[in-house]
């Protein structure tokens, strides 16, 4: 396939990327991996959001990444909007037969009769992307289109791998590109939301960080690794990588029966221990699901270490005047709190971790400790630092937690529009047409290699939660004996 031709050999408009965008860590891909159980029209969906991303600033998105002469990114796009600018990098497979007799499809996550623990199978790349799908580096190098779009149709199905770079924006931005494209599919283009802060980053703006005035501290600095004790994690965290087995990634389908057994136990024991207490204190379902993987997680250790959760947050939500926007915000705005556990969590039980989880969020959840946070990310990306923030002990071993329930993506996307026929006709049936049953995300590249991840993917149409990790074996072995108790 010839390159096309390079966009700043052409007029083109140019756009930034912003602080908490362009950090190294993000130099990576994120897929999600879609799966339908109606035939979609594979052409009909390509060109809905090809089109949206000629639509105002959305067309950031179809554009390409380009390095400046201090080595940041930023992205280019022609002026022109012909339908010569591949906006979107697509390509399909048809496959003549049902999704469950196919060799490698048979094998995606699916609903079970109770809770499950499933493999993610390493064979499942001709369905999450096109065939020598390029390095992050190769990406930029070959003038190619930043989002990927590959779906594989079957009988009675379609899974559809939606693919972007890191750098260009988190999960809520790509839940607003999962609206857009429905609206557009839908011919309401009249609903498409404009992009706000795509030229100038919005978390910069003096009414989000306002001056240099002085914030609150965070609440966590007295557990700020500094000097010695960064070394000492470090040396830690790299002997645990050379000794430790390889971390296998899972999914875990938990019916809604079965949460709802587990929320009523913990709830039970939070009433046993704030006995005096009027009403028990409020935790939510993502507390109960934090706690109930950390207990397993800690348990699992070999010897007593405590363990920090990074919980990673949204300042979509902790920032008033970003949540009350009107528009759509397509960049990254992650930040993070923290939950200090001790190495006797795994004895603890989920109602005490769920408190314990739920009075760091609400003490660390604020939007001053918001702003704070970002103040100190903006002060090192302006020295041309990386910011390092590291809380906890020395000797801890982290999980990072990526809760997504509050973004409902499973309901977001509506794709009836391009339904060619419905394939699970059956009366248990429980999504709408054109609505994905499940969906979880795959490994493009290296990703964040050597971490503890455990991803809330979210809810289905019947309640069922999705949940996915990237765990050590020995503590698979720990979630599923806790699975098994529920």
């Amino acid at each position: 396939m010839a390159v096309e031709e390079r966009a700043d050999e052409l007029p083109h408009d140019v756009y930034p990327l912003h602080s908490l965008d362009d950090s190294k860590v993000n130099h990576c891909f994120v897929n999600w991996m879609m799966r339908f159980n109606d035939v979609l029209d594979a052409e009909k969906l390509n060109e809905a959001l090809a089109k949206l991303l000629r639509i105002g600033d959305w067309k950031k998105l179809g554009g390409r990444l380009r390095y400046k002469k201090n080595g940041r990114l930023e992205i280019h796009v022609p002026r022109s909007t012909g339908l010569e600018h591949k906006t979107v990098f697509f390509t399909q497979t048809s496959n003549n037969m049902k999704l469950e007799d196919h060799p490698v499809a048979r094998n995606l996550p699916k609903e079970t009769d109770g809770p499950s623990v499933q493999n993610i199978t390493t064979d499942t790349r001709p369905l999450i992307a096109r065939p020598n799908f390029p390095s992050f580096e190769d990406m930029i190098h070959q003038n190619e289109p930043i989002i990927s779009l590959h779906i594989t149709t079957f009988t009675d199905a379609t899974t559809i791998a939606l693919t972007w770079p890191h750098c260009l924006m988190d999960a809520m931005g790509a839940r607003a590109l999962l609206a857009g494209w429905s609206s557009v599919l839908a011919g309401r283009e009249d609903e498409v939301p404009d992009v706000i802060g795509a030229r100038e980053d919005i978390c910069r703006h003096p009414l989000i960080t306002g001056n240099d005035d002085p914030l609150e501290e965070l609440k966590m600095e007295d557990k700020r690794l500094q000097g010695p004790g960064v070394m000492m994690f470090m040396l830690r965290f790299f002997w645990d990588k050379l000794w430790n087995s390889k971390r296998e990634r899972r999914v875990i389908y938990l019916p809604k029966n079965a949460f709802d057994r587990l929320k009523e136990r913990t709830l039970r024991e939070i009433v046993d221990i704030t006995p005096d207490q009027e009403k028990p204190p409020f935790v939510s379902d993502s507390d109960i699901l934090t706690a109930w993987v950390s207990k397993a997680f800690t348990a699992s250790e070999p010897n007593e270490r405590p363990v920090t959760i990074l919980n990673l947050t949204n300042a979509r939500y902790r920032v008033p005047l970003l949540a009350k926007s009107a528009g759509v915000f397509i960049q990254n705005m992650v930040l993070g709190t923290y939950t200090f556990l001790t190495g006797k969590a795994g004895s603890e039980t989920v109602g005490s971790i769920a408190l314990q989880h739920r009075e760091h969020l609400k003490e660390q959840g604020t939007e001053s400790q918001a702003l704070t946070l970002m103040r100190e990310i903006f002060h090192d990306k302006d020295e041309g630092k990386e910011s390092k923030l590291l809380f906890g002990d020395s000797n801890m071993v982290p999980i990072i937690f990526n809760n997504l329930l509050k973004a409902k993506l499973l309901e977001t996307l509506d794709l009836s529009p391009a339904v060619v026929k419905q394939g699970d006709v059956g009366e248990n049936r429980t999504n709408p047409p054109g609505r994905m049953i499940n969906y979880y995300n795959e490994s493009i590249g290296p990703g964040y290699v050597g971490f503890n991840m455990f991803n809330m993917l979210g809810q289905d149409f019947a309640g069922n939660y999705w949940l996915m990790g990237t765990l050590l074996p020995r503590a698979w072995i720990k979630l599923e004996e806790a699975l098994k108790t529920i």
